[in-house]
């Protein structure tokens, strides 16, 4: 009897979460389709390579969308967030959603973030999250609740921590060039609140573990980190692994630094928001590692990136 392989949307193929699944279900020897908008892009031309078929358009084509979701089975659903227009990203799934139900797709999994926990009734951070930062969090609940509601036999959400690859190129640019720039990282964590964080390649390894055992992980909200730190004693890690000698410093900011840089208009959440000194609340470790076991550790992960790591403090 032939067994039938699976077909797998992935959106976001070419980001990091994305690509990681792409090539853990191709060693599956599963089918995986995406969009693109630049198929000769260095990125989707190696996920070409090793067999990711990409269909040229945006999450804005209905077109596109349809060609990419005909004949699949499985939908990952990660979507970037538009912190100019927090009502891109919902609309974005809705449509993404209503496609793949009308082309038979009877299984998704999303990929939002850890802070959607703060939202719900009863797990409120003793800290509320306030203004952009809640309004990020809504879209975030939006884009679940898009997949939530669209009939789906089997529906999984993946709430990812501080991801590891926020301390290296590319992420780096996006907020985090002080550790690089100044041999420190502010933020409002405080010395003793432990820092969740994740590596995107175990956010694709939960995601392929879903897909291969949709009952197991049906209906679950789940946060997921690879390890948790202090965050001094992640940045001592990330000065070990450049290996200059440089000691890299976590600075925590005080109340007034934080009215400051909200002041300021700053989007750093980590900056900004105390509230994210709860985040581990949201994080069962035990659990994540009896789903997927042998997590990576922040020193796996710099050991992992070591050419990345030495590209963005020693180029």
């Amino acid at each position: 009897m032939a067994v039938t392989v699976p077909t797998v949307f992935i959106t976001s193929a070419t980001g990091s979460q994305g690509s990681a699944l792409c090539r853990q279900l191709r060693g599956l020897g599963w089918r995986v389709r995406a969009t693109t908008r630049d198929p000769s892009s260095p990125t989707a031309q190696a996920l070409q390579a090793i067999g990711v078929e990409f269909v040229v358009g945006d999450w804005d084509s209905e077109e596109a969308l349809r060609d990419g979701l005909a004949g699949c089975s499985k939908l990952f659903l990660c979507l970037l967030p538009n912190l100019r227009d927090f009502e891109q990203a919902p609309a974005r799934a809705q449509r993404i959603v209503r496609i793949a139900r009308e082309v038979g797709v009877e299984q998704a999994v999303a990929s939002t973030t850890l802070g959607a926990f703060m939202l719900e009734e009863g797990k409120e951070p003793p800290i509320e999250p306030t203004g952009f930062f809640r309004e990020h969090l809504k879209s975030k609940k939006r884009v679940e609740q898009a997949v939530v509601d669209g009939g789906f036999a089997h529906w999984t959400l993946l709430r990812p921590a501080f991801f590891m690859a926020n301390f290296i190129e590319p992420k780096i640019q996006f907020g985090y060039t002080e550790t690089r720039d100044k041999g420190s990282w502010t933020n409002c964590m405080g010395p003793k609140a432990p820092l969740g964080l994740v590596d995107h390649v175990d956010i694709a390894r939960f995601a392929a573990a879903a897909f291969q055992d949709p009952d197991t992980f049906d209906g679950r909200h789940i946060g997921v980190a690879s390890e948790e730190l202090l965050v001094q004693d992640a940045m001592d890690q990330l000065s070990g692994a450049i290996g200059d000698g440089r000691a890299i410093q976590a600075k925590f900011a005080s109340d007034e630094e934080i009215s400051r840089l909200r002041s300021e208009g700053s989007w750093l959440f980590f900056c900004t928001e105390p509230c994210v000194r709860y985040m581990s609340d949201y994080l069962d470790m035990k659990l994540l590692k009896s789903l997927v076991p042998e997590l990576t550790t922040f020193k796996q992960f710099l050991e992992r990136e070591t050419e990345a790591v030495q590209q963005t403090y020693l180029a």
